[in-house]
């Protein structure tokens, strides 16, 4: 059984309300999931880091959820493509919004990201986000658009309350 990741916390200076705290999981290599990380705690959002999908849902079918997925667009050993599905067909998750992200720069992955992005789009992501340079500003907006309007953690609270 593969173990679920920890959940991590922004730091308390930055810490928001608990109706703007959101729980992302961010899917991708340990280097890049290190600087996501810092980057969404910055911004005041609870994070989880997988390196698998396996590890990701460990996670995801506990008791806790993430409220937004970002992951990597070309995943090293494993298919984003898969994830996505695996995330969209499970109706636990169906309220889990999907963002792909492509770093790569490189002239293979620009020659094959308008073909990634297509499949993505057919499979239900909710944002496909391509940055030649990454952009931590622009990662925490493009989060933002698709973030539910609650929630999961204040859902689950309330829900909780009304039985």
């Amino acid at each position: 059984m593969t173990a679920e990741p920890p959940i991590e916390k922004p730091p308390a200076e930055s810490k928001l309300p608990a109706r703007e705290t959101y729980r992302i999981l961010l899917m991708d290599s340990v280097e890049h999931t290190d600087e996501l990380k810092a980057v969404c705690k910055e911004a005041g959002q609870v994070v989880v880091a997988a390196h698998s999908i396996e590890e990701a849902f460990a996670f995801l079918d506990g008791t806790n959820h993430a409220d937004v997925v970002v992951c990597a667009a070309y995943l090293e050993d494993e298919s984003m493509f898969e994830f996505l599905r695996r995330l969209k067909a499970d109706p636990n998750h169906q309220t889990t919004k999907f963002m792909a992200l492509a770093l790569d720069t490189s002239q293979t992955a620009s020659k094959l990201i308008s073909s990634t992005e297509k499949a993505a789009w057919l499979l239900g992501v909710d944002a496909f986000v391509s940055m030649e340079k990454f952009d931590p500003e622009r990662l925490i907006v493009e989060i933002e658009k698709i973030l539910p309007p609650v929630p999961a953690v204040v859902m689950a609270q309330v829900n909780e309350g009304r039985q």
